[in-house]
């Protein structure tokens, strides 16, 4: 009971904690850099200013959430929710602290923080739009520059940003350590050409720091480590940090900005030897080795995802060329019974036909189609069935309303409709019936088909078309849906609810 209710938890907590996780982030190191300033050592401060952040941030973390859960389904009130979180209000807190200087005076949330926290909505709306992309050319263009190459780079290039606005903003910033972590940025338009001079000096800084971890992830780890194993990548660390500390921190050394009484190196002194260099380049290679693993990792795992998506795609063509026959010959076999009588409504039955071949020739084999082109297909098979059947079958039929607002995998509902028939109908000698219901409900598609079965009929397996049906659903749809089957009371019940996609 425990284990089934903590399961029940993680699964509806999780997507939250997700959604949250990049605006979190965004408030603690927000928090990081007001503790920062303060030149506070107190752990209490710390989390007492991470705290106040995020009360007065609330309101946009409320807004994110919201608006992830109406995006797709109603993009217009998601765009509305996320602009009112991310725009109104910071403008109301804004104008506030301008009014009521006690407010101003108390509230911690300023121009930086709603900027942290607007990149990490963004960045993650950027990387669940990507997940959901195909593998065009665009998307791999998406890809590269997501890469975890352009990732670093990203981040050495902001690093080096805020501190030579932080420097550029501070009079005689080397020899008034420690400074305060705040950019003024109408001393950093003044002062523009000195913060040109610190930022490519901070770029250098970082580039060093950059070459660290492409050395660890292109020689030690993918060639070594991959190839020869973990000894040999011990003594590949072992040689890069002796080589390579005394000869990048001499770049360093070599930057204007270093003065006789205090320098940019780990040491903070003029000796490139210092264990303090040594123990920083390690330092770089430990915290970078396990992302760079991750990410090769996931890469991998990328890799063979694809494979796999190939394969399932090849053996959805297969499964969904196993449909189109079973059902063209059982129209064909209606079509020679009212040719033999000489029927009049022969001509309209050719056109049907040609209607349902040309849907299944052509809109059948995209990735998706609209539920109103799918549902359109099913009246048609109907118009046809109902030719044959005369007036042996009574139809209860419910359509689902703006069908045309959501996409599905074509040819799938077809197979319940078509087994109804071929085990209810066909071999009723009498009245018989069937019962379909078509809803669709947050964006979830409820189908219920029910179908009279005729006495004696062993009628107690599923058939080959619905165990077709099950792979295709556990194909398309895995964990986005759920089929069921069941005979009560003379009657076989087929349940279908599967996850819509928006147009």
């Amino acid at each position: 009971m425990y284990t089934a209710a903590f399961s029940r938890a993680k699964s509806k907590f999780t997507p939250i904690i997700d959604n949250q996780l990049p605006l979190l982030a965004a408030l603690l190191l927000e928090a990081a850099i007001r503790h920062f300033s303060l030149h506070s050592q107190s752990t209490a401060v710390y989390w007492l200013i991470w705290l106040q952040l995020l009360l007065e941030s609330a309101p946009l973390l409320l807004a994110h959430y919201v608006s992830c859960r109406y995006a797709g389904s109603n993009n217009g009130k998601a765009a509305l929710i996320w602009v009112a979180g991310f725009l109104a209000y910071p403008v109301l807190l804004f104008s506030l602290a301008d009014a009521v200087p006690s407010f101003a005076g108390w509230s911690l949330f300023s121009g930086q923080g709603w900027l942290l926290l607007l990149c990490g909505s963004a960045g993650y709306g950027l990387s669940r739009a990507l997940a959901r992309r195909s593998a065009t050319a665009r998307s791999q263009l998406f890809s590269k520059l997501f890469s975890l190459d352009a990732v670093l780079l990203l981040l050495m290039l902001i690093w080096a940003v805020l501190w030579a606005g932080i420097f550029a903003s501070t009079e005689d910033p080397v020899r008034n350590q420690p400074i305060k972590a705040v950019i003024n940025s109408e001393s950093v338009i003044v002062n523009f050409g000195m913060f040109l001079m610190y930022l490519w000096q901070f770029l250098l800084i970082g580039s060093t720091v950059l070459l660290l971890c492409w050395v660890n992830r292109y020689w030690l780890i993918c060639k070594l480590l991959a190839r020869t194993g973990v000894f040999a990548y011990v003594a590949g660390c072992l040689i890069s940090i002796i080589v390579l500390t005394p000869l990048l921190a001499s770049l360093v050394l070599a930057l204007p900005m270093n003065i006789a009484e205090f320098t940019f190196l780990p040491s903070q002194d003029h000796n490139i030897f210092a264990s303090d260099n040594y123990r920083f380049c390690f330092v770089v290679l430990l915290l970078s080795a396990p992302v760079i693993l991750a990410f090769e990792r996931q890469q991998q795992e990328t890799a063979l995802a694809e494979v796999a998506q190939r394969h399932s795609a090849t053996e959805l063509q297969l499964l969904q060329q196993q449909v189109n026959p079973h059902f063209l010959f059982n129209t064909l076999n209606n079509l020679y019974a009212l040719t033999l009588a000489n029927s009049a409504q022969a001509p309209n039955m050719v056109m049907q036909l040609a209607n349902l071949l040309r849907y299944t020739v052509y809109d059948g084999q995209a990735p998706r189609v609209t539920l109103a082109q799918e549902v359109q297909y099913l009246q048609d098979f109907l118009a046809l069935q109902s030719i044959r059947s005369a007036d042996k079958c009574q139809l209860s039929l419910t359509w689902p309303e703006h069908a045309e607002r959501w996409q599905i995998a074509p040819l799938l509902l077809i197979i319940v409709l078509e087994n109804a028939f071929k085990h209810g109908v066909e071999p009723s000698q009498s009245g018989c019936h069937v019962v379909l219901k078509l809803t669709v409900e947050h964006g979830w598609l409820h189908m219920h088909c029910s179908n009279s079965v005729p006495d004696g009929l062993n009628k107690s397996t599923a058939g080959v078309g619905l165990d077709n049906l099950r792979r295709r659903l556990s194909l398309l749809y895995a964990g986005k849906h759920h089929f069921s089957t069941t005979r009560q009371a003379g009657n076989w019940c087929v349940e279908l609810t599967l996850e819509l996609e928006p147009c």
